[in-house]
């Protein structure tokens, strides 16, 4: 047993010796690159060798001995497909292999928003496009649409090209007034994952604003207001949204002092009681408010109403208490004779 524990125990470090022999580190062990720029990377190992070098379609390093590290350097690398290899010659005329991962990535050259299809008329449906020039690697891209600060909706791409290509992404939206001069752009983003350099890969567009043409609408299309008692006079404001700016005129309910009103600003000064009507218009349509104006009440009204209320409660305070007073000496009366004696009274059992 214990020679079967001890040939058990040579032949696993024997293995261990086995997989240590020609073995290659790479630091990194992965490259991610810009475009044009600067790439390095170093093979070393700490077995016994003939020789170990790099090969590259850039950089490539001849083989040398005697080293125990090697680095491979390219100025500016422009080869997309670029797959460096280090390699290591043993004693045994056993080579060993070792690849280098490089991932080159390019922002875009330019990147743009337009506005298609669309005459700007609220509740169209129209299309912004978002233009990607010459982006890498597009499996790695995710382009990002926002509005007003608020991110929208993004698209990413099922590709495996890695060289540049050009991208087109489209957005629909409803036109609503809350569009009317709200900015749009869109965002490219390169997500290369946890593995080497994490630069802020992004860069966007320049922003588009959107112009949009509705009718006038009012939230509240009846007013009510009072007179004020001083001066007599108040502001009636009809001002609302439109674009293009509403035009304004003004109506008087029969039985006004003035029937017929010519203002045609959205503030009207008014000092007799009635009903006025504003109308707001366009070219895309009308909206009507109407404005209740009446006299305030009469401070005397007041203090007879609250005059009357109190009276009403004494009244009923000194019911209140009679009532009960009367109920109690009645039933008094009841139990005494004609003498004025107590009345004796008579019970029967059956």
């Amino acid at each position: 047993m214990v020679r079967l524990g001890f040939s058990r125990v040579v032949f696993l470090s024997a293995g261990f010796i086995l997989k240590a022999v020609g073995d290659l580190l790479l630091e990194p062990s992965s490259l991610v690159v810009e475009y044009g720029a600067q790439a390095s990377a170093n093979c070393s190992t700490n077995s016994s060798h003939k020789g170990m070098g790099w090969e590259a379609s850039q950089g490539g390093v001849d083989m040398v001995t005697n080293v125990t590290l090697l680095t491979w350097t390219v100025p500016s690398l422009t080869h997309w497909d670029i797959k460096p290899m280090c390699y290591m010659n043993l004693a045994s005329e056993k080579q060993i292999l070792k690849f280098l991962p490089v991932t080159i990535y390019k922002l875009p050259d330019t990147l743009s928003v337009s506005l298609k299809n669309c005459s700007g008329i609220e509740g169209e449906t129209c299309l912004l496009q978002c233009d990607v020039q010459n982006v890498a690697p597009v499996q790695y891209l995710k382009v990002i649409w926002y509005r007003q600060q608020f991110l929208m909706t993004n698209s990413s791409f099922n590709e495996t090209a890695i060289e540049p290509v050009n991208k087109i992404v489209n957005l629909k939206i409803q036109l609503s007034r809350n569009d009317d001069g709200a900015k749009y752009w869109c965002e490219a983003k390169l997500e290369l994952g946890p593995e080497g350099l994490r630069p802020r890969l992004r860069k966007k567009s320049e922003p588009v604003s959107i112009a949009v043409q509705y009718k006038p609408v009012f939230s509240n299309d009846t007013e009510k207001m009072i007179l004020e008692a001083g001066n007599g006079e108040i502001i009636l404001n009809c001002t609302v949204r439109a674009n293009p700016p509403s035009k304004y005129t003004w109506n008087v309910a029969p039985g006004t002092e003035k029937n017929e009103l010519h203002s045609s600003s959205p503030l009207l000064s008014v000092s007799q009681p009635g009903n006025y009507t504003c109308t707001a218009s366009n070219q895309y349509g009308e909206a009507k408010k109407l404005f209740v104006v009446i006299k305030p009440q009469s401070g005397n009204t007041f203090w007879i109403i609250l005059g009357l209320g109190l009276l009403l409660a004494a009244v009923l305070l000194i019911i209140g208490l009679i009532v009960p007073i009367k109920k109690r000496f009645g039933n008094h009366r009841k139990t005494m004779s004609s003498a004025g004696q107590p009345k004796e009274e008579e019970v029967s059992l059956k």
